[in-house]
C-alpha cells in the first residue's frame, strides 16, 4: 500500500472517529435535562511541507451545539420551566455570562433564583433576580415573575421577569452542566418568539433513533476503512514477498 494511500485511509478513519465521539456524547445525554446535542464536523486541510504526500488531511472542528430547544416534559414543579421558541436563561457564572436551557431553578437561602448548579438567574434587567420569602409563586408565559410575600398575605406582587435571549450569532461554547459561553455576552438580544411554560421542563434534543442508526452506520464505515488498510498492507506484503523471490 502506498504511503498516499495510507494517508487517505488515515484521514478517513479520524473523519469517521470524530462524528463517532460526538454521536457517543449525544446518545449519553438522552436523559440529559437541557442538553444540547454535540455536531461534528471535519474539513479538509492539504498536506504541507517539501515531502508532503498529495491530497489532504482531516481537520475536526468544534462548531456549536444543535441549538434546537429539547421537547417539553410535565413535572408540575413551580420552580421548573421550559423554554419555547428561541429562547435561553442567562445566567451568571464565575467565568462571566452563560446559556442554558436547564430550566430547574430553585432559591438560595439568600433568596436568589439560581440554576441547579447555584448560578444567579438574571432577569430581564441585568441583575440577578432576588426574591423575598414567599408563600406562593407563579412564573408567567412571558418570564414574569408574581407571587405573594409571607410578610403580606393574600396581595400579590410583581418581582421582575426572567431575561430571555435569542441564540446568539456565532457559535456557543460547551462550559459543561447544560452551560454554554456566547461569543460576545455584551450583545445578547432579548428573544422575539420565547414562551415560558412553568411546571416543565426541556430535555435533551437528541434523537436517540437516529443517533443509534448513525452510530451504527459510522462503526461499520470505521471497520470498512480498517479492513481495507488491512488488505492493502497485506497484498502489499504478498508482493514484496514475491519480488524478492524473482
Amino acid at each position: 500500500m502506498s504511503a498516499d494511500a495510507y494517508y487517505t485511509v488515515m484521514a478517513g478513519l479520524q473523519a469517521i472517529g470524530a462524528k463517532m465521539d460526538a454521536l457517543s456524547a449525544n446518545l449519553a445525554n438522552v436523559q440529559t435535562t437541557g442538553y444540547q446535542a454535540v455536531q461534528a464536523m471535519t474539513e479538509a486541510a492539504p498536506y504541507t511541507g517539501g515531502n508532503a504526500p498529495s491530497g489532504a488531511d482531516v481537520v475536526a472542528l468544534t462548531p456549536g451545539p444543535d441549538t434546537r430547544p429539547g421537547p417539553l416534559a410535565k413535572t408540575g414543579n413551580p420552580l421548573n420551566v421550559g423554554l419555547g421558541g428561541d429562547a435561553w436563561l442567562v445566567v451568571q457564572t464565575a467565568h462571566g455570562l452563560a446559556l442554558t436551557r436547564n430550566g430547574a431553578l430553585q432559591l438560595s437561602v439568600d433568596g436568589l433564583l439560581t440554576d441547579s448548579a447555584g448560578n444567579p438567574v438574571l432577569g430581564a434587567n441585568g441583575a440577578p433576580v432576588s426574591l423575598p420569602e414567599l408563600s406562593s409563586m407563579t412564573i408567567g408565559s412571558d418570564g414574569t415573575l408574581s407571587g405573594i410575600p409571607v410578610s403580606q398575605p393574600g396581595q400579590t406582587q410583581s418581582y421582575g421577569q426572567l431575561f430571555l435571549v435569542a441564540t446568539p450569532p456565532g457559535s456557543l461554547t460547551a462550559l459543561g452542566g447544560g452551560l454554554y459561553q456566547p461569543p460576545d455576552p455584551n450583545k445578547l438580544q432579548p428573544s422575539t418568539n420565547g414562551s415560558v411554560a412553568e411546571g416543565y421542563l426541556n430535555g435533551s434534543n437528541v434523537d436517540p433513533v437516529q443517533g443509534m442508526v448513525d452510530l451504527i452506520d459510522a462503526s461499520r464505515s470505521y471497520q470498512l476503512q480498517t479492513q481495507l488498510m488491512k488488505t492493502h498492507a497485506a497484498d502489499s506484503t504478498a508482493l514484496n514477498t514475491l519480488l524478492a523471490q524473482g
